[in-house]
Formats: C-alpha cells, structure tokens, sequence
C-alpha cells in the first residue's frame, strides 16, 4: 500500500519549548557532572585520610555507598602499631577534627562537620587502642542539605 501526502509544511516546535528542553538536558549534564566529580573525588583522595604507615584491614576494605537519602558515604579501616595518643594528634592536627567523644575503654572518636554550597561534608575518625596496635576507622560522607 503506498500512501501519498499532499501536505507540505513543517513541523514547528514553539521557541519557549526548545528553550524549556536544551535547559533540562543542560541541566542533568551539570548535575551528572557534579556527581561523578564527587564520586572521583573521594576515591582520588580516600588515601590522604590514612595514617602514614598505616595498614589497611582485610576486613573492612573501602567502601563506596550512596544512600537513597541522597548521601554518598566512604568507611575505611587501618591499623598502626603507633600508640593512640599520638595517632590522635596526627588527626587532629592534619584535619582539624575536634570533639574528642570516649568510645568505651579504649576507644576515642573525633569528628568534623562543615558545608560547602548545597553540600554538607562530615569526617569522623574513631581509634582504638590496643596493647600492639591502633585500630583507625574513618567515616567520610557529603549529603544534600
């Protein structure tokens, strides 16, 4: 069946319908940008929070998760056969971590919260000390605030 069209024209798509869609495609370009610049950021730099020397723990290995809640978080674990007062001054002095909370016997936590545009970043560290060893667990997340 050969169908034939004597209609000649074009079809016109209305000036303010072509702006409302290049802004939606520009806009998921930025905010796609934006997250996979977040996400290579804190895998770039998930090796300045660990301890000179420290050794990562076969047990708890990195980790990457984003949350539904819309918060991208990175734990991580090592250990130092460095004593606790001065792995906790190393933290403290490197990235300002503040609010020294005891965490039981032998264990102290510190954290950071701060915010950056839309973004609020937070670092925690807790170290446990042992007769050999220090075990260091770090927290690293951004959420949208």
């Amino acid at each position: 069946m050969v169908a034939d069209s004597y209609q000649a024209g074009t079809l016109e798509v209305s000036l303010w319908e072509r702006s409302i869609r290049y802004g939606l495609r520009a806009g998921g370009l930025i905010v796609g940008f934006a997250i996979i610049s977040l996400l290579v950021g804190l895998i770039w730099s998930y090796d300045s929070v660990r301890y000179p020397g420290a050794e990562r723990q076969a047990a708890a290995p990195f980790q990457l998760r984003f949350q539904p809640t819309g918060t991208l978080s990175q734990q991580s674990a090592y250990q130092t056969s460095d004593d606790l007062p001065h792995v906790l001054g190393w933290y403290a002095q490197h990235f300002g971590l503040g609010h020294e909370m005891p965490e039981g016997e032998n264990c102290v936590s510190m954290t950071r919260v701060g915010e950056v545009l839309f973004l609020q970043r937070s670092f925690a560290v807790t170290l446990c000390a042992y007769p050999a060893r220090t075990l260091i667990f770090v927290n690293r997340s951004l959420a949208m605030r």
